[in-house]
């Protein structure tokens, strides 16, 4: 072989290798920057969460188990109510209908059931994400009483409307009303992804938000509180929306829904 051709030879293998390295070391780096990118998100997020600590946040939900919850009265082992990636899902494999006096029939999910907090609360900011599938009815109940004479917490606790988009009139049961007693805007629009619900309670002073918006504010416990629950089913069970301190519920109405980054602060 001639020199000339050996030192094209050579000349081609050091090329060819000085891409490989240029590639390995553009590899490398990427490599390092979604890591330096991956700790920063890790970092953020965890600052965020002390952060939220330091301003009286306390979550509801921990993201990987049911701790601080459990069934309405202890009705079931609660197992259709799913822990995975940070959400709670109820997921409805098979259903069940109840007759319930002065309620009709009650659909609820095999192994599931309402999802009480273990402790109760007073005045609070309360946020959580939710999303629905469909159909849907879901809801978030306040001042719920755990006694032996009720059979569900909407016996005791005001409940906030959680479903899909659908029209309604007159009617007082649609997403984000305070379920037969106040009524929110009808022009509202709901993500078929995550919203946001937010439930203030000063007092007697109780407001709704979704999606960052006020849809109402109202007092309780007043006349015209005692005269709106006259208008409706719940006279049946007298001790309806009269407490002043209770637990937090998340409704098992037999259809699918997800909650998650539920937290609180005590005002």
């Amino acid at each position: 072989m001639k020199l000339k051709h050996i030192f094209n030879l050579f000349q081609y293998l050091i090329m060819r290798n000085s891409v490989i390295y240029i590639l390995s070391i553009v590899l490398l780096f990427g490599c390092q920057g979604n890591q330096k990118k991956s700790e920063s998100s890790a970092e953020s997020d965890v600052k965020s969460a002390t952060e939220e600590k330091d301003q009286g946040w306390q979550f509801l939900f921990d993201g990987k188990t049911k701790n601080g919850w459990h069934i309405y009265n202890n009705k079931s082992e609660g197992y259709a109510w799913e822990v995975q990636d940070g959400v709670l899902h109820l997921n409805p494999k098979e259903i069940m209908v109840t007759p319930v006096p002065g309620a009709g029939d009650l659909t609820q999910a095999v192994g599931g059931g309402d999802l009480a907090t273990d402790q109760e609360y007073e005045n609070f900011h309360l946020k959580l994400d939710w999303k629905v599938g469909s159909p849907s009815n879901s809801g978030v109940m306040i001042f719920v009483k755990e006694l032996p004479e009720h059979d569900y917490p909407w016996q005791t606790g005001p409940e906030v409307q959680i479903m899909e988009q659908r029209e309604c009139n007159e009617e007082i049961n649609c997403v984000g009303d305070l379920y037969s007693l106040v009524a929110g805007p009808r022009d509202l629009e709901i993500s078929k992804d995550w919203n946001q619900l937010e439930i203030i309670v000063n007092n007697a002073s109780l407001e709704v938000i979704m999606n960052g918006r006020s849809l109402y504010s109202t007092t309780m416990w007043d006349e015209n509180w005692r005269a709106l629950i006259a208008k409706t089913k719940f006279t049946f069970w007298p001790d309806f929306a009269t407490y002043k301190k209770g637990k937090i519920v998340l409704q098992d109405h037999g259809h699918e829904v997800w909650y998650r980054n539920i937290k609180i602060k005590q005002l």
